[in-house]
């Protein structure tokens, strides 16, 4: 008969799972950081501006895209338009 304690396996298992899920919130995060296109409800709330203050900063030159029949803006599309802007506090 083969003993076995699973004591130690269920304290090993958890370290494997605290690994685990210390990886996925490292990937979420680097996935959050790379500032992939943002909707307009994003870019709402990030700058913290309202929707008539996005649609002025379009007719000024905020470059975007439409998909789906919503509003898209590429991280280089902002970059882009607040080097040109120093007044718009982002993120």
């Amino acid at each position: 008969m083969v003993s076995r304690d699973y004591g130690y396996l269920i304290t090993e298992l958890g370290k494997r799972l605290d690994k685990v899920e210390q990886v996925m919130a490292e990937m979420k995060d680097n996935h959050a950081s790379k500032n992939l296109d943002w909707d307009n409800a994003t870019l709402l709330q990030k700058w913290k501006i309202s929707k008539r203050t996005a649609s002025n900063y379009r007719n000024q030159g905020l470059e975007y895209f439409k998909r789906g029949g919503r509003l898209y803006y590429t991280s280089t599309q902002r970059e882009k338009f607040l080097t040109g802007h120093k007044y718009v506090y982002g993120n």
